[in-house]
């Protein structure tokens, strides 16, 4: 039994032509009325077509003056009441079943945040992200007390937003996990 609740949130500018993909991954999480999620799409790009695709995927679309993606992110989780935040990388989302494991584990406690798995960095990339533990500018998926307790993302970071949240929460002791669901 899931008993708790989040929000996947997804910069519409940041997704680009990924945005369906991603949205078909991540939409039943969001669909049924038992599901823990809200899906949300974040657009300051004022597209005609976002409303008809919001639809279709069961998404609440977040209209955001333009701004850095680190401030679109704040305006957007400000009315937020999940417990999980969830960022999936620019089509890092790898599988519905992925993400919501990684939601319980941060839900339960077990980590303060994870980093989501990628699937578009080569092995060597990976390794060496591994070994120098960098921000790998995947997605993110931590509790909203950890994202408020940081003060949300640096508003002026536009693409390094997320990497940019990452270090702090390091460099605050949260508890990151690294990798896949066990």
């Amino acid at each position: 039994m899931i008993d708790f609740t989040g929000c996947i949130l997804i910069d519409a500018r940041s997704a680009g032509s990924h945005l369906p993909r991603q949205l078909a991954i991540v939409a039943s999480l969001a669909r049924s009325d038992t599901a823990p999620f809200s899906l949300r799409i974040i657009d300051d790009t004022g597209d005609p077509r976002l409303p008809c695709i919001a639809h279709r995927f069961g998404a609440r679309l977040i209209s955001v003056s333009s701004a850095p993606l680190g401030q679109r992110l704040n305006d957007a989780i400000a009315p937020c009441i999940g417990e999980v935040l969830v960022f999936p990388g620019i089509g890092d989302a790898s599988s519905a079943e992925v993400l919501m494991q990684l939601a319980i584990e941060v839900a339960a406690g077990e980590f303060d945040a994870a980093l989501l798995p990628t699937l578009h960095r080569s092995p060597l990339q990976r390794l060496l992200l591994q070994i120098k533990r960098l921000p790998r500018g995947g997605g993110l998926c931590l509790t909203h007390r950890w994202y408020e307790r940081i003060g949300g993302c640096d508003p002026n970071h536009n693409s390094g937003a997320l990497d940019e949240l990452l270090v702090r929460l390091r460099a605050c002791g949260a508890r990151v996990k690294a990798g896949a669901p066990r």
